[in-house]
């Protein structure tokens, strides 16, 4: 019954805020099954595209804070031993 109360809110709300009759509003939501063909169960991926961006992004930080020991490329997976042996190497970690 509230949500009821909240959709009919909202929509007098859009109907005022883009000029338009609330009957113009109406819409009908489905769903639509589309299993994958490239997984075993059909799975989709829902959530990994915001966190495909990070990892080179920590690692270009991490390339831009060692350019001026000569640093110019990790490559991933850029783990803390990597980051050490590089540090050894240009003579300033032991």
């Amino acid at each position: 019954m509230a949500s009821r109360k909240i959709r009919d809110k909202a929509r007098k709300i859009a109907a005022h805020l883009l000029e338009v009759s609330e009957s113009d509003l109406d819409w009908e939501t489905d769903k639509t099954i589309t299993p994958s063909p490239h997984h075993p169960l059909g799975a989709k991926g829902v959530g990994e595209s915001a966190t495909v961006g990070a990892p080179p992004a920590i690692v270009n930080a991490v390339v831009d804070a060692l350019a001026h020991l000569g640093v110019k490329h990790i490559d991933i997976p850029m783990t803390p031993e990597k980051v050490w042996m590089i540090l050894k190497e240009k003579g300033v970690a032991e």
